[in-house]
C-alpha cells in the first residue's frame, strides 16, 4: 500500500460546534433551579471545558494537539503532536468513518500501563484536510486496515 501523509488545518466548523454546545449548556445552566452560586460554579467549568476542547480539538493549539496522521506501507498508522512527539496507535473497532465525520479511537503501542487505559480521540471533519485526503483516510479506515483491536 502506498504511504499516506495528513496535515491538519483548524476546522472552523467544530470550533464553532463546541462553542455552540457550550452556549447551549449554559442556556441549560441558567433555566435551572440552583443556587446562584452553584451556577456560578457549574458555568466556570462549562465555559472551561468549552475554551479547553476548542483549543485542543478545533484550533489545535495545544502542545498535545494531533497535527498530522501518517500511514505507512505496512499499514502502520502514526499520529503527530504539536509538540513533536510521535506516536505510533491502533485503530479501534469503535471508530467512525462517515463522509462527514470521522471519529477514530486510538490506542497507543509500546504505552506504559498509565497511558494503556486511555483511547487517543480524533475528530476529523471534511474541512482539516484536503478533500482527496481526506477521501483517502476514510478508504484506508474502512477497507485498508485489516486487524482492528
Amino acid at each position: 500500500m502506498k504511504p499516506i501523509q495528513l496535515d491538519f488545518k483548524p476546522s472552523v466548523t467544530l470550533t464553532l460546534t463546541i462553542c455552540l454546545i457550550g452556549i447551549g449548556a449554559g442556556a441549560i445552566l441558567i433555566l435551572t433551579t440552583l443556587v446562584w452560586q452553584i451556577k456560578l460554579l457549574l458555568g466556570f467549568l462549562i465555559f472551561t471545558a468549552v475554551i479547553y476542547n476548542a483549543c485542543q480539538y478545533g484550533l489545535l493549539l495545544l502542545p498535545w494537539s494531533c497535527i498530522a496522521l501518517n500511514v505507512d506501507s505496512r499499514n502502520q498508522l502514526q499520529l503527530v503532536r504539536k509538540d513533536g512527539k510521535v506516536l505510533s496507535v491502533v485503530v479501534c473497532s469503535d471508530s467512525v468513518v462517515t463522509p462527514s465525520l470521522t471519529v477514530l479511537n486510538c490506542k497507543i503501542q509500546d504505552a506504559n500501563i498509565f497511558a494503556r487505559l486511555f483511547a487517543v480521540h480524533l475528530v476529523i471533519l471534511p474541512d482539516m484536510l484536503e478533500t482527496e485526503a481526506y477521501r483517502q483516510l476514510r478508504v484506508w479506515l474502512r477497507w485498508g486496515k485489516s486487524t482492528r483491536t
